[in-house]
């Protein structure tokens, strides 16, 4: 049971050790960089780009732009938070400085406070966001010997106005977690769109369109199994967004690799976060600093539908019958809660039928394959 400060791939962070999972979290940007278990130790199922990763406050645009784009590129990590604005800022912000996902994920994270028991281990960390005035602090906390981190985010707004505002906790995973044709994923999703306009190219999706998951609407008048990634799409990059069901109060997505016998799943009230965007980058991107080598899956939930921009989310207005942005009352606090569940499955699991939340934390309703 601790907390201290180390280091990932040459970034400052801390870890958090509860003597079952691992968790670290870096002081740039805040992004939890990595999770692993006691009994797998070397299986991170969390995104670490192809590209070497550097502190966002070194960010040179001079220097750093050709290779890595923008600054948020350049940092980012595992699952990144996007605040204020979920995508990329309207034509006047960009003028004004601003970049994609808001100023949380670029920001230099603070140690607020931590604590450790005999039982329980729980770390304090935040940001000061002076664009979008608000104040946010992330706590992170287990008991002894469990495989489920609990997470508790408070934003505060810092000005004397209401502020609209989108988040989202943006989490990718990648190789060698994420393998084409074996890596299943699954949500309790209802209502699914795509994204309503071109999203990359190629698409295996198409473009603006209704569905229920998993069908996806392919191009080509296709059906594409949303649950992997089929090793038959050679490049692609899509979004869609899915809109989690209603009649419970918790959602969640699950990722399993059944051959490692590793599952990832995050539980969370629904009605902080509606939906779940799919994002997958499948080496179609060939600028810098993606280069055509990279190839992630983002499961993005979010209490908007798109990665549109604050602006673009509140002329939506509502998708899908639920609001597309939030608001932040003056000088008031907003709490979101989730949970992240890692935990060794059996080889003959193909993924998981539903997730519920009991006293001793959640039951997990796994599917097997029949017998031979």
């Amino acid at each position: 049971m601790k907390i201290e400060t180390t280091t990932f791939l040459g970034r400052k962070a801390w870890k958090l050790d509860n003597d079952e999972v691992s968790l670290i979290m870096t002081t740039g940007g805040g992004h939890i960089a990595s999770l692993t278990l006691r009994d797998k130790p070397g299986l991170n199922p969390l995104w670490v780009p192809t590209w070497k990763s550097i502190e966002p406050w070194t960010y040179n645009p001079k220097q750093h732009k050709k290779k890595y784009g923008n600054k948020l590129l350049a940092s980012i990590l595992g699952h990144n938070l996007c605040l204020g604005w979920f995508g990329d800022p309207s034509d006047e912000e960009v003028k004004q400085g601003q970049g994609c996902h808001g100023e949380a994920p670029v920001a230099r994270w603070k140690l607020i406070r931590k604590t450790t028991s005999m039982n329980r281990v729980s770390l304090t960390c935040g940001c000061r966001l002076p664009t979008a005035q608000m104040e946010f602090a992330r706590t992170i906390s287990a008991q002894k010997e469990s495989n489920i981190l609990d997470v508790t985010e408070k934003i505060k707004n810092l000005s004397k106005r209401d502020l609209p505002f989108t988040m989202c906790e943006h989490v990718t995973v990648a190789p060698p977690f994420l393998a084409k044709d074996i890596t299943i994923f699954d949500m309790p999703a209802t209502k699914c769109h795509t994204f309503p306009g071109k999203f990359g190219d190629p698409q295996r999706l198409k473009p603006d369109t209704s569905f229920v998951w998993p069908q996806g609407p392919g191009v080509n008048r296709t059906i594409v199994d949303m649950r992997r990634i089929a090793a038959k799409h050679k490049q692609s990059a899509d979004f869609s967004t899915q809109l989690m069901n209603p009649r419970h109060d918790d959602a969640w997505f699950s990722a399993i690799n059944p051959k490692q016998g590793l599952l990832l799943a995050y539980v969370w009230k629904r009605t902080d976060f509606p939906w779940l965007g799919n994002w997958e980058e499948n080496f179609a991107r060939k600028q810098a600093p993606w280069n055509s080598k990279s190839l992630t899956r983002g499961m993005e939930f979010s209490n908007s539908p798109f990665p549109i921009g604050l602006r673009k989310s509140v002329s939506l207005g509502r998708f899908q019958g639920q609001p597309a942005y939030r608001w932040l009352p003056a000088g008031e606090t907003v709490t979101v809660q989730y949970s992240i569940i890692l935990s060794p499955v059996p080889a003959d699991t193909q993924g998981v039928h539903q997730i519920k939340r009991t006293p001793r934390g959640f039951a997990m309703d796994l599917v097997r394959s029949a017998a031979k």
